[in-house]
């Protein structure tokens, strides 16, 4: 259970804030949370909340102040606000906003940069069975960004096995733990799953093959990658530069920085 301190009140705190006296039954608007969310006034903003827990409701205007609310508490990386917020969510018992997967997803990110990763396994596995793949893929990022690679590539491989069928965002983090195991043979089968998807591989994926295939000295397939991507950035080529630089190729490498520099891309 998520441990909360009791901070409600019978104010509300403008903007500018300065405290305006308010009824405890009067519901606060989105508009105003987003507000004092984008002014970084956390503390004020889960207050108000906390204020009117009967009123807490899922609007779409309210959904979007809540996703902002969290998403400042994890670039803030302010563990407790994100914690009472979703205490509320869980005292309304209001499904849209317990089983939102936005916010779960969020939530996990949340514990997950803070380095609380069994507190965002936790929030994974509650209500697993109806978890989409963007949930799925949010503690697989956990993972990685905590150095469990191992467990992420687990966690992807479950998610297949569970007929979730994963999408850019979830072939990107795989490729990375590929790469930073050197497990070409998964990676390949990576590879296989973007070429059979109905989504179109974009630039994270293109580069995340082209790291896998450079860093494990497959020139092929690397080049392979190169060729077919739609758009390239500077990481794309820097990728392809490299390669050539580990072969000694000095030759190559150097055109390959001009033909960047023509693409009006450079350092």
């Amino acid at each position: 259970m998520i441990g909360v301190i009791s901070l409600s009140t019978n104010i509300t705190v403008s903007c500018s804030g300065s405290a305006i006296p308010q009824k405890p039954s009067k519901p606060q608007t989105p508009s105003t949370l987003k507000c004092l969310t984008k002014s970084g006034k956390l503390e004020e903003a889960i207050r108000l909340i906390e204020a009117s827990p009967s009123n807490l409701t899922a609007t779409q205007s309210d959904m979007e102040a809540y996703s902002l609310l969290l998403h400042t508490c994890i670039s803030q990386k302010s563990l407790e606000h994100g914690q009472r917020l979703y205490l509320q969510f869980l005292l309304s018992k209001h499904s849209l906003l317990v089983n939102n997967p936005t916010f779960k997803s969020k939530l996990i990110t949340l514990y997950s940069v803070c380095g609380r990763v069994d507190e965002a396994q936790s929030v994974f596995v509650d209500g697993l069975e109806h978890a989409p793949e963007s949930v799925w893929v949010a503690m697989c990022i956990a993972y990685l960004r905590n150095g469990y690679l191992v467990r992420a590539l687990l966690l992807y491989c479950d998610m297949l096995c569970r007929m979730i069928w994963p999408g850019n965002f979830a072939f990107s983090m795989a490729l990375k733990g590929c790469a930073e195991l050197s497990e070409l043979t998964l990676g390949r089968a990576v590879h296989a799953q973007i070429v059979k998807s109905n989504e179109k591989p974009d630039q994270v994926v293109s580069n995340a093959l082209l790291r896998l295939y450079s860093d494990q000295g497959c020139f092929a397939d690397a080049l392979k990658v190169f060729d077919t991507m739609p758009q390239r950035n500077v990481v794309s080529w820097n990728s392809l530069i490299a390669i050539f630089v580990r072969r000694d190729r000095v030759v190559e490498s150097l055109e390959c920085f001009r033909r960047m520099q023509g693409e009006g891309m450079g350092f």
